[in-house]
Order: structure tokens, then C-alpha cells, then sequence
């Protein structure tokens, strides 16, 4: 189990909460996916895999800042409610020292799991919101968490690659 990943509650927990808790985990989800991208990226050397990195914090601060809009339009003059709950693995910073292309790809695969429960959790949320305009967000934020997760499919796939390459340069005749 890598410290950087809680798994969660089952997706199928998901009609236990109320759409304001439901909200909550989604913010802190978010919050949870900037920080650890943020966090990996200082650790990278790699300066293009860096930038997709440090573009993938950026766009989960501009899906926190979309759901926190909403959340204000849903249930105005609230504070976020942040359930200690959440549904599916919730990414944290990584607090760890990376030591070579393996441990990147670890966290890769973990960050790949996420974003598709992430996809699949606003798939589920859109069933639950009332509006048209709430459902075209929930759309939208799930194709822009399956988005990601092909950003970090191909880092991932160059990244094996690399690390076979580099295993073979190693091998000698």
C-alpha cells in the first residue's frame, strides 16, 4: 500500500451521503489531487514529464474552484462541509523521496487510479444533481478526469518504456 494513496469507500456508498457531503468529498478530492501533483512535480526531474505534472495540479485547482461555485449556488452563505469520508482513493502529497524512474511509475499508476474513479464519481454525481447545468458540469468535470488519466497513460507508457531502455543500456554485450 503506498502511503500516498487512502482507497476510500466504495463507489457504491455514494447514495449514503447527501449531494452537500457528496460536494465536500469532491472539493477535498481535488484539494487532495492538486497537492500530490504539486508535491510530485517538485521531486521530478524530468522537466517535460514535470510540466504535464505541474499542469495536471493546475487543472484540479480549476475544478475545486468550479465546485466550490457551485457548492456556494446549491447552498448559499455555507461553509464547505468536508465529510471525513470519501468515496474512492483519495491522493496525498507524496512525503517521500523518489528514487528513480520506478517510484514514479508507482505513483503514475496510483494517480491513473484515481483519475478514473474521479471520472466515475462525477459520472455518478450527475445522476443525482437537479439541474441540466449541474449534470453539463458533472459531464464535463468526469471527461476532464478521464483526460487526465490518458495525460498520465502516455506518461506512464514512455516512462516503462524508458525504464526498459535504460535497462537494456545497462546490460552490455
Amino acid at each position: 500500500m503506498v502511503p500516498e494513496l487512502d482507497e476510500g469507500l466504495p463507489l457504491e456508498r455514494i447514495k449514503d451521503f447527501s449531494l452537500e457531503e457528496l460536494l465536500g468529498m469532491a472539493i477535498k478530492a481535488e484539494i487532495g489531487a492538486r497537492k500530490f501533483y504539486e508535491s510530485l512535480a517538485e521531486r521530478i526531474d524530468i522537466e517535460a514529464l514535470k510540466e504535464k505534472i505541474q499542469w495536471l495540479a493546475g487543472e484540479e485547482g480549476k475544478h475545486e474552484a468550479l465546485l466550490r461555485r457551485m457548492y456556494g449556488t446549491m447552498f448559499p452563505g455555507k461553509e464547505v462541509v468536508f465529510p471525513k469520508e470519501h468515496i474512492g482513493p483519495e491522493l496525498r502529497p507524496v512525503a517521500r523521496e523518489l528514487h528513480g524512474v520506478q517510484d514514479i511509475i508507482d505513483l503514475i499508476r496510483w494517480a491513473m487510479k484515481a483519475e478514473e474513479i474521479a471520472a466515475h464519481f462525477y459520472e455518478e454525481l450527475e445522476k443525482i444533481v437537479d439541474t441540466e447545468e449541474k449534470k453539463r458540469l458533472m459531464r464535463y468535470l468526469s471527461d476532464m478526469e478521464k483526460g487526465h488519466y490518458y495525460t498520465l497513460r502516455a506518461e506512464y507508457e514512455l516512462l516503462l518504456d524508458w525504464e526498459m531502455y535504460g535497462q537494456m543500456m545497462h546490460v552490455g554485450p
